[in-house]
């Protein structure tokens, strides 16, 4: 066997929520860790599992790799019965260059293997998907190849008269089709699942983009890969069902059921059984004008175990939208699965809020970067193992799901503009970028999850109120945390061993270090407890010991002695813009970071814990003190960029850096008015349409100052963009400019509220070059929400801008 997933389709990574075993110390009580699963038709002779090093774990930095091994492991085996442990080993050496250490299996009889990287070099428990797809190999026998079936279920009755007022129903080719106001929805008739699902928030009609990914072949780097392997497993819509040990026999391709399909008016009913596994399924979908009812019944002859199983799987399209799923995970068995109710989001589309009575159901959400595909899964009368893989207990199981057009609220003041209002509440769901597969918010819900971002989450978290009964949006901005304090990896965050040198990614990021800090200062504050920060007392002390000592010269500012910020080094920057060569000294993460020190100052001992607040306001002093002689620039009477290692100034009038010193309170009072008032000038001469967002910069930066080759006007040399607008907005409210802010404010509303701001993944449009042309790559990003904290600051009914203007 080889691990290539384009050539043996038995072999998949996994994804588990683990606890720590016999032997793991110092790990927490919650983690997630990958594994390899040979997810075996039939019984094979298995030879020996291999461990060899990859070139890069988790992504920690566009412009460089972190070599990674599993230096412990656990490989489970499926008897046909149980999963009983075949071998374990610690403490693994690292292999020699492109060869594999072998630990020798026996020739072990299994019909169905798990192979748990429970450790590595780099990140420790948190093992990473790079590591399980490529720092594991198998060898043995091969199964056996059988074609699958691929039945077509039996189209009875068809009758699409008698629908609801508001509904209106026509039979396709295939399917059938209904549309409503807010609603467009596909049932497949040959096969149960959606064919189609379009919504509208806003009531308007506006149904004509399918969210779903369909296709049944996956292109990708010129090579066409077929549907059948379990990567593309989950791009099936409607039931699945794998049971350990055997064959797929509902899936994207192979479909061994048989049953019926019926359709009366508004109704699709669904009835199938899968007599070779003992499980019968009865699925009824109603559709109403602003809402889908499905009740669904699963009949189990015997209790089987399954790798996947579901009783409605949808799977969509991230370059349409990258779709989220609000609400409480359960951090048991397979990672993604959560308790209803739950939020189905679609940015720029609409929301769904799911809701269930009956048998207990599981909403299980995932989402899976190398196809851009998100999905979400029902499961009904099953119980999560922590092998990752489901228990279907026998038994009848019924239950009633609806899925209601959902339509967000945060009330704002009497007389906020209506446009400002329209954004708040369509993008205030939409800057909830978590994904719940990697219990985290991340740059959006198809994307890699950034710490460095925490200080945008927390600027807008701690404003946006109740998401469910069960969740506060503050809420998302804890479980981020806990997940970054209990040592999960993130892009510009953990541990990184670079030519020998083992150090911190934040000693290289500043921005990442301060970031932190500042969400901790906000969680505190919004919703933090005693005894939430006793459990991460000892980590919280880590992440301020660790940035205390990036102090290198004792000025009380940070500085990074990886990054130098020289001319023609062409380095990666310090903060969140990545490709620009900031180093050394860095204005804008020292300026997140001074009020994160003061709140600390306060937040911490309230909370019981006035020992890790010394020295912490007497830092923020020494801070302040330094901070203007470092960076005012005397010739353009503003903040530089960075001052770098040679001692030079760099500076093309940075607004988000200066906007954000000025929020933060490290320049005040006509100082601050007249910094902002010089930029604001300087900007309005452009003549720039801020519809599109404000550029990074106002002055073009040379070549000898980008980690990339990047062009005036293009991505983070001067594009436009909602990213890191908030500084320069907040700022001038600060300093007594409402009039002009608020013509600001409304223009970067008006393409919150209309959508046009963002897109799907891929589609560059979250930065703009001037004349509106997509300038971007990523389409949509957490950070272009940060200006609705600025909105709710300004219009919401718990405001604090008002004593500033």
């Amino acid at each position: 066997m080889k691990t290539t997933l384009s050539e043996h389709t038995w072999l998949a990574p996994r994804a588990l929520w683990a606890t720590p075993i016999a032997g793991e110390v110092g790990m927490p009580p919650h983690r997630i860790l990958h594994a390899l699963a040979a997810r075996l038709s039939e019984p094979c002779r298995l030879r020996r599992l291999g461990v060899r090093v990859v070139p890069n774990s988790y992504p920690k930095c566009g412009g460089m790799q972190v070599p990674d091994w599993p230096t412990a492991l656990r490989a489970r085996s499926w008897t046909g019965s149980r999963w009983q442990t075949v071998l374990e080993e610690n403490n693994i050496r690292r292999p020699a260059h492109d060869r594999v250490r072998w630990f020798d299996l026996g020739g072990l009889e299994s019909a169905g293997l798990l192979i748990e990287a429970r450790d590595c070099s780099v990140d420790h428990g948190w093992t990473t998907w790079n590591l399980a797809e490529g720092g594991l190999v198998l060898e043995g026998t091969r199964p056996g190849v059988a074609w699958p079936l691929d039945r077509i279920l039996e189209v009875g009755a068809i009758d699409t008269r008698g629908c609801p007022r508001g509904v209106e129903a026509e039979r396709r080719p295939g399917e059938v089709r209904y549309r409503t106001r807010h609603l467009e929805v596909g049932f497949r008739l040959g096969r149960p699942g959606f064919s189609y699902l379009a919504l509208d928030e806003q009531g308007q009609g506006h149904t004509g983009i399918n969210l779903l990914r369909l296709q049944s072949i996956l292109v990708e780097s010129s090579q066409i890969n077929p549907t059948i392997t379990p990567l593309l497993d989950n791009t099936a819509q409607g039931p699945r069902l794998q049971p350990v040990g055997g064959p797929v026999l509902m899936g994207l391709l192979p479909f061994e059921a048989e049953g019926t399909t019926t359709v009366n008016g508004n109704l699709i009913t669904y009835t199938i059984a899968v007599p070779s596994a003992g499980q019968r399924y009865r699925i009824r979908w109603e559709v109403q004008p602003e809402a889908l009812r499905c009740h669904v019944e699963r009949v189990g002859a015997r209790p089987i175990r399954a790798w996947n199983s579901g009783v409605w799987h949808v799977c969509l399209a991230s370059e349409t939208a990258a779709c989220t799923s609000l609400g409480a995970v359960t951090r048991k068995g397979e990672v993604g699965l959560m308790s209803l109710p739950v939020l189905f989001h679609a940015p720029g589309h609409g929301t769904l809020r799911v809701e269930a009575q009956g048998a207990p159901i599981l909403w299980r959400a995932d989402s899976w970067r190398p196809t851009h595909t998100t999905s979400w899964e029902l499961k009904l009368g099953e119980v999560p193992q922590p092998t990752g893989d489901y228990l279907l207990t026998a038994g009848r199981h019924q239950a009633d799901i609806t899925f209601q057009v959902h339509h967000h609220h945060i009330p704002t003041r009497r007389g906020t503009p209506a446009v400002v209002s329209q954004a708040i509440d369509r993008c205030a769901l939409t800057g909830l970028t978590y994904r719940a597969d990697t219990a985290t918010l991340s740059n959006n819900g198809n994307s890699i999850h950034a710490i460095i971002c925490a200080d945008d989450w927390s600027a807008s978290t701690g404003r946006l109120g109740t998401v469910l009964p069960t969740l506060d949006a503050i809420d998302l901005l804890g479980r981020s945390l806990e997940r970054h304090l209990d040592g999960g990896p993130s892009y510009a965050s953990g541990h990184a061993t670079i030519n020998g040198d083992a150090h911190y990614m934040e000693d290289e990021y500043l921005h990442s270090g301060a970031s932190i800090l500042a969400a901790i200062a906000a969680y505190l504050r919004g919703a933090g407890t005693r005894a939430w920060l006793r459990r991460y007392a000892t980590p919280i002390r880590g992440e301020i010991e660790r940035m205390r000592a990036r102090d290198l010269d004792g000025d009380g500012l940070i500085e990074s002695r990886y990054r130098r910020g020289i001319s023609g080094e062409h380095q990666w920057s310090t903060h969140w813009y990545d490709a620009i060569s900031c180093g050394w000294k860095d204005a804008f993460s020292n300026a997140i970071l001074y009020p994160a020190l003061r709140q600390l100052a306060e937040e911490l001992p309230r909370l019981g814990q006035p020992g890790l607040a010394s020295g912490l306001s007497e830092w923020a002093d020494a801070m302040k003190a330094s901070y203007g002689t470092a960076f005012l620039n005397a010739k353009t009477g503003w903040l530089a960029g960075w001052r770098c290692a040679e001692d030079r100034l760099h500076d093309y009038a940075f607004l988000y850096v200066n906007g954000a010193a000025v929020c933060g309170g490290l320049i005040e009072g006509t100082q601050a008015r007249d910094i902002i008032g010089r930029l604001w000038s300087d900007m309005e001469k452009q003549q720039l349409d801020y519809r599109f967002g404000l550029p990074g910069n106002l002055v073009p930066i040379p070549y000898s100052d980008v980690a990339l080759i990047l062009q005036p006007g293009v991505f983070e040399n001067g594009a436009l963009t909602h990213c890191q607008a908030r500084h320069f907005l907040g700022a001038m409210y600060r300093v007594g400019m409402r009039r002009e802010a608020d013509g600001v404010l409304r223009a970067l509303c008006e393409t919150l509220a209309d959508g046009s701001a963002f897109g799907g993944v891929g589609t560059g449009q979250e930065w703009r070059r001037r004349d509106g042309t997509p300038a971007g790559y990523e389409g949509i990003l957490s950070d272009q929400f940060g200006v609705l904290s600025v909105a709710l600051e300004r219009y919401g009914l718990d405001t604090t801008l008002d004593r500033h203007a």
